[in-house]
């Protein structure tokens, strides 16, 4: 499979962290920054 999430699995995903008290404010934070950031390892092309 990819790397990309079903809209199905994004709602999912934020009703468990609402399950766990996060508010909206702070899954939003957690959205913006994975969007936002490099991953760790990156492939370099050569």
């Amino acid at each position: 499979m990819g790397d990309y999430m079903t809209g199905k699995e994004i709602v999912n995903l934020i009703r468990r962290l609402r399950e766990k008290g996060l508010s909206s404010d702070e899954i939003l934070d957690i959205i913006e920054y994975i969007e936002t950031h490099e991953p760790k390892e990156q492939v370099k092309s050569k």
